[in-house]
């Protein structure tokens, strides 16, 4: 299995600078991490840079790293497509990226699985176009998943979900991850998903990290003040897991 750290990592558009030296210790196999920050902090550009889609200074690196393209998997924030395929067609695409046409009864039965994990399988035979946000948000995961990535970049892949199926998706990718030993990022603005659900935070402003490590050491009144400009409290709810209160901004 795979470990992700990154060294000094920086990217650029053109002339400006977007994002310089971010480093992170090596995050192990079935890790959770959340990415978190104010708008337009660098956290896209992060996964981009980590996905490859951007250059830069700096070294991604992968430990044990064996299936080449795809052993890193980016799920971007905008899951828009005019591309005239079904549901179906889509995730069979993504499931041969890289390889032959041919198409094993293995590839069809993780399509379905996947399909009935995610409870997308009524979704199968309908086109992209005609899907809601929300929906393609969880066909954008199924092409992502079926490629078994070793990491797994995920860009606010909650945001146009209803709070169910937040809870449904996050859920399911935490215990994927564990029993897989993925290694998962999760851009996120809501900070009570980061401290129920990841395990490690990672805090991006102003394309710079300025903290990092596990997310109840990272998410503190402190921090929420200087990087957020909010007055807010955290207190343990239920079975002790703690919560952001907010009582106003700054």
């Amino acid at each position: 299995m795979v470990s992700l750290s990154l060294r000094d990592v920086g990217a650029s558009y053109g002339r400006t600078t977007v994002l310089s030296k971010v480093g992170i210790d090596p995050l192990s196999p079935g890790s959770v991490t959340a990415v978190i920050g104010p708008n337009a902090a660098g956290k896209s550009t992060l996964f981009k840079r980590i996905a490859g889609l951007l250059a830069g200074p700096g070294t991604v690196e992968l430990s044990n790293k064996t299936r080449g393209d795809r052993a890193i998997c980016y799920m971007p924030q905008d899951t828009g497509s005019n591309v005239v395929l079904t549901v179906y067609e889509s995730l069979l695409l993504s499931a041969k990226q890289g390889g032959g046409w041919r198409v094993h009864d293995d590839e069809l039965f993780e399509i379905d699985s996947i399909l009935a994990s995610l409870r997308i399988e009524n979704l199968a035979f309908r086109g992209l176009d005609a899907l809601s946000g929300g929906q393609r948000q969880l066909v954008s995961l199924g092409q992502a998943l079926v490629r078994k990535p070793d990491v797994l970049l995920m860009d606010e892949p909650t945001s146009a979900l209803d709070l169910h199926r937040q809870i449904d998706v996050l859920d399911f990718v935490g215990n994927l991850a564990t029993r897989t030993g993925m290694i998962v990022l999760i851009a996120l603005h809501d900070l009570n998903h980061a401290l129920r659900y990841c395990s490690n935070t990672i805090v991006i402003a102003n394309g710079e990290m300025v903290a990092s490590g596990t997310t109840a050491s990272v998410i503190t009144t402190a921090m929420l003040r200087d990087i957020y400009r909010i007055d807010a409290r955290i207190e343990p709810c239920s079975r002790g897991r703690p919560m952001v209160i907010v009582d106003g901004a700054l």
